[in-house]
């Protein structure tokens, strides 16, 4: 498909509508003076028969005007030409059929003006009542005239005034046609070089690795577009920083336990050290593994399906499980457990990821007291560790962040996807004596 160029589409849409509302304003103003016309032949034909109706005659400078004189009878509502008609000689001539000269006379009495008779003539047609015979019969002075005086006035300086309405309304759309493209066309070059600059802006972001800021001009929806690209492209230039720093960050993380188990594989190998210390490479393998299941834990909640309905996840449940798991870790602090029946709307299973981890973090930092606490759709878990601190908390969340004791880790970042996937808020606060996570609704 040919391409067409938005500007080029712009002055095809603006001289379309241009000459179709020249046309439309051509045929409104060519119906107006017909109109015109018709009332100048009505106001002759009123005047004829008013000038007659006491003396029935014609007027030797107006042989297209005659009359005829008729009585009408109605009859249960239908109408019917009685006796014999007294036809001028204009209107003979004009209409020398008596059948049509019948039709003229009903259908001035039925209230037309101008009408088309059955010998495909069209007439114009008045009439004035003489007198009433009877309940049921009338008098009528009706007068005919052919197209003969339309056709005569359009000849006139009418047809002149009509001829040069219509010049010069096509002359004005022609002006304004031209005028309009010139200003549309000049607009248009503005508004597609702004555009065709953003879209060049786009297609070198790749290439500038997102570091060249977009540049922005005017104040309207290409502007709006602009900035919205923009803002994608601080997303997305943050985005590919924090993955590098992510792994670095699991490279560093990785390291330790890898070197720590090739160290003693190869101790072993050496016979420098016994079997004994296999011990210590199934510990390191064990951290190795743990790291590697949250890694993809973390990646699995990108993909979690937006289509699988969410469960009502009775949450005291949950608790009670991780809590059984956590068991033997636990019996070192004072748990106090505080529950009732909240339901948070989610998946059981990452339900239990995200107390487990926070329960995780809590045991990290904890001195002596552990306090789980779900109440009206909120759960809070408080540590009576050391407080954190503030330039640590904003970056808490964040994927292998560093924190207070020089950790790397997942777990509080998979805690906050979870729960904002599934439409709630994880916030973090030191209290006195300890810090506090909360989940509630958003």
């Amino acid at each position: 498909m040919r391409k067409i160029k938005l500007s080029s589409q712009l002055l095809i849409l603006y001289t379309t509508v241009t000459v179709l509302s020249a046309v439309v304003f051509g045929l409104v103003t060519y119906r107006n003076y017909e109109i015109v016309y018709l009332g100048i032949v009505q106001n002759e034909m009123n005047t004829y028969l008013e000038a007659v109706v006491d003396d029935p005659k014609e007027f030797e400078n107006k042989p297209y005007l005659g009359y005829i004189t008729a009585y009408v009878e109605t009859n249960n509502l239908k109408k019917d030409v009685r006796g014999a008609l007294n036809t001028s000689t204009n209107a003979e001539l004009l209409a020398p059929n008596l059948e049509i000269q019948k039709e003229i006379i009903l259908a001035a009495e039925a209230g037309y003006f101008e009408f088309l008779a059955t010998n495909g003539q069209t007439y114009y047609v008045g009439i004035i009542k003489i007198s009433d015979i009877s309940s049921t019969i009338t008098h009528y002075l009706v007068g005919v005239m052919d197209s003969t005086y339309v056709t005569n006035i359009k000849r006139t300086s009418a047809q002149s005034d009509v001829l040069l309405s219509f010049v010069g309304t096509f002359v004005a759309f022609a002006v304004i046609i031209v005028v309009g493209n010139v200003i549309l066309a000049l607009w248009s070059r503005e508004m597609t070089k702004r555009i065709k600059n953003l879209s060049n802006q786009v297609k070198k972001l790749g290439e500038t690795g997102y570091q060249k800021q977009i540049e922005i001009t005017g104040n309207d929806e290409i502007s709006d577009l602009g900035n919205n690209v923009e803002q994608m492209r601080l997303e997305i230039e943050h985005n590919e920083r924090t993955k590098q720093e992510m792994f670095q960050n699991l490279s560093h993380d990785f390291k330790t336990p890898i070197s720590v188990i090739r160290s003693y594989a190869e101790a072993i190998e050496d016979e420098i050290s016994d079997s004994s210390d296999a011990s210590i490479i199934i510990e390191q393998a064990g951290k190795l593994e743990e790291k590697v299941r949250r890694l993809l834990e973390y990646n699995k909640l990108e993909y979690i399906d937006s289509t699988i309905p969410l469960e009502e996840v009775k949450l005291k449940n949950v608790i009670k499980e991780v809590l059984e798991d956590y068991r033997i870790i636990l019996s070192k602090f004072k748990v106090i457990v505080k529950y009732d029946d909240t339901i948070f709307k989610g998946l059981r299973e990452n339900w239990i990821t995200v107390v487990s981890n926070i329960l995780d973090n809590a045991t990290r930092y904890a001195k002596s007291k552990i306090i789980i606490r779900l109440k009206n759709n909120k759960l809070s878990i408080y540590n009576d560790g050391p407080p954190i601190e503030q330039k640590y908390i904003s970056a808490l969340f964040k994927p292998y962040e560093k924190g207070t004791k020089g950790q790397f880790g997942l777990g509080m970042s998979i805690v906050q996807k979870t729960v904002n996937r599934f439409g709630y808020r994880l916030s973090v606060e030191n209290i006195s004596g300890g810090v506090v996570f909360t989940i509630e609704p958003q």
